[in-house]
């Protein structure tokens, strides 16, 4: 008797089925793994020679800096002091000055950074300068003219006002100051007319130096000789 039921395919032997993806595992074939690439010991050695030879540069152009380095003075954080002879500057400029130069001894601690002669090229006005650098670290300019004018003193003082005179050394100065702020430093400016001539000191050096360097300009310039007047033929 025949059987109404359709014969089904024969299932392949489970040894022939294929084996269910793990979790992780990649579908698909495999590839072969890749080998590692190998270097010779020649070509390590090609390829480390630029970095060792960039080590042994700056080793060499180290040891010519630090000599040059070593041998710097180091600073001492105090204000630049030449200490000038301001006698010997007042010499040279002596037969070209209508005044006589003054050539104030402040005391000790007091060094001039420079002195000099301005023929007035710019302004028009010929005057002696000093700068000095006083013993609390600050510092004072000091200017000297016999051909002073309101436009000259003006730009010494930074048109700042006289705010009150003092009287230092036998001589009324007139002291003008400006008080620090966010845009302008401090200044302190002494004006006074010293043996015929204009005397204008300013810095920011407290009241006190400012007071020291005026007596000592006011003492200078009595001690020393009255300038001959120039003889015309």
């Amino acid at each position: 008797m025949s059987s109404s039921t359709p014969d089904s395919p024969a299932e392949p032997p489970v040894s022939e089925q294929p084996a269910a993806a793990g979790p992780g595992t990649p579908s698909g074939p495999r590839t072969p793994a890749q080998p590692l690439p190998q270097i010779t010991e020649k070509q390590a050695r090609r390829l480390n020679a630029p970095v060792q030879g960039m080590i042994i540069s700056m080793a060499v152009l180290l040891l010519l800096v630090l000599p040059f380095v070593w041998l710097q003075p180091r600073p001492d954080a105090q204000p630049y002091r030449p200490d000038v002879d301001v006698a010997r500057e007042a010499s040279f400029v002596a037969d070209e000055a209508s005044f006589t130069p003054v050539v104030p001894e402040p005391g000790d601690g007091w060094t001039a950074n420079y002195a000099r002669w301005n023929g007035g090229a710019a302004e028009g006005v010929p005057s002696w300068e000093i700068g000095w650098a006083t013993p609390q670290g600050s510092f004072i300019a000091l200017v000297q003219t016999s051909a002073a004018d309101p436009t000259w003193l003006a730009q010494q003082t930074e048109a700042v006002p006289v705010s009150t005179t003092v009287r230092v050394g036998g001589v009324p100065w007139d002291v003008h100051v400006r008080e620090e702020t966010d845009r302008q430093d401090p200044l302190t400016v002494y004006t006074g007319e010293v043996d015929g001539s204009t005397v204008v000191l300013r810095g920011d050096a407290p009241g006190a130096e400012l007071d020291r360097l005026a007596t000592a300009v006011t003492e200078d310039l009595a001690a020393a000789p009255a300038p001959q007047p120039t003889e015309t033929p």
